[in-house]
């Protein structure tokens, strides 16, 4: 036989036997894949338990909390009912309808129902409505943009309010409506010498007002829009002499622009907000800051308040893995009384940053976790549904 044949058999058998005793060789990378695929699979399974899609709607049930000082730890539970009322005739704009109704308390004693509705028709028909019935062991801090300082008042703050805008659409972009607000407003249990009955609004009542809006939507998505502008501009003239306790005024403007980046994967948004009160305001009324809309970081929106107020912010959001995606925020403005050189001076400068979670991966409906902080030492945690702006 063959030399080089016996060799190379030989070779061979002992390569075979060489390998018989020893492992195969492990791509770590597929046993990564694989186990990042069965926890988005779990994942997925816990998000089927509480959705149940149908062709036209889609229905969720969710948890939610958060943390502020102003209210301490809360947990809450919010139902989403979400309805597909895009225009048959192919707008290119995706306009669902939303209904979210939540319960909330908290550590600090605070309960709340609210019933948030966003809905379109197809005859372009736009409703924004919110009820809220809160109780709230809250804070008076004082009417002004300074730094506060002990001591301060509290009481019990008991409030019901009915806000909406009914807007009619032209050509998928522009708006013109009714805006109004009903707000009832019970404070008990007032102590500390800071909220007087000279403040208005110091045992609260009825605030009514009603006025025109516009609006323009150029957004590609109203839960999560990638590109386009939204403004609106608004007018409430609130009613005295039995229509209410209080005559007063209050206009707003909000401009909101959004930048698409990567297809779509990474989203700049800014924002500028102005808001002015005149007349026999109550304080809880009045322009502020803060919140988990605002300028997040402030946690009370109460704490920096006065007849006008007005904020810029952006923020960078980006796509990170599977349903997850993570944002930073920035934002500065301030509270003031008059349109004088005082308008930059004093700023509040809030940033953070925060996760998302897409609930509805087709309208892009998240739940947000966000961190915030100020450079007046404020900071705060908010877990809640939608974006800030």
């Amino acid at each position: 036989m063959n030399k080089k044949f016996l060799l190379y058999l030989s070779f061979s058998f002992l390569i075979s036997f060489y390998s018989s005793g020893q492992e195969m060789p492990v791509d770590t990378s597929v046993q990564k894949r694989s186990f990042i695929d069965k926890t988005t699979g779990l994942a997925d399974k816990m998000i089927d338990m509480v959705t149940w899609e149908k062709p036209k709607y889609t229905f969720s049930l969710f948890p939610i909390g958060g943390y502020s000082p102003r209210t301490g730890f809360e947990f809450g539970i919010m139902p989403v009912f979400q309805i597909n009322t895009q225009k048959e005739d192919g707008s290119k704009y995706n306009r669902t309808t939303t209904i979210a109704p939540y319960f909330m308390v908290s550590t600090k004693g605070m309960y709340s129902f609210d019933i948030d509705l966003v809905a379109f028709t197809k005859r372009q028909w736009f409703f924004r409505v919110k009820t809220q019935f809160l109780y709230l062991p809250d804070t008076y801090y004082g009417i002004g943009n300074g730094d506060k300082e002990e001591p301060y008042s509290e009481y019990n703050l008991q409030q019901f309010s009915l806000t909406g805008d009914i807007l009619k659409g032209w050509k998928d972009k522009f708006f013109i409506g009714i805006k109004t607000d009903l707000n009832y407003t019970d404070n008990t249990d007032v102590t500390g010498d800071l909220l007087t009955p000279d403040v208005p609004g110091y045992s609260g009542g009825w605030a009514n007002g009603i006025g025109p809006i516009i609006a323009f939507d150029t957004r590609d998505n109203i839960s999560y829009p990638s590109k386009g502008w939204f403004v609106t501009a608004s007018s409430l003239w609130y009613f005295s002499n039995g229509l209410g306790n209080y005559g007063f005024n209050a206009y707003n403007v909000d401009i909101r622009k959004f930048f698409s980046i990567k297809e779509d994967k990474s989203v700049i948004a800014a924002q500028a907000y102005l808001n002015i009160t005149d007349g026999n305001t109550p304080f809880y009324k009045l322009s502020a800051l803060g919140g988990k809309r605002l300028l997040r970081g402030i946690p009370s929106p109460l704490k920096y308040m006065d007849n006008d107020a007005w904020f810029v912010q952006a923020e960078y959001r980006q796509h990170i893995w599977w349903k997850v995606g993570a944002v930073a925020f920035i934002g500065t403005g301030r509270a003031f009384s008059t349109f004088e050189n005082t308008f930059f001076k004093e700023l509040h400068l809030a940033g953070g940053a925060g996760l998302r979670f897409r609930v509805l991966p087709d309208d892009g409906l998240n739940l947000r976790l966000d961190f915030g902080m100020t450079n007046r030492g404020d900071n705060a945690v908010y877990f809640t549904l939608r974006e800030a702006f």
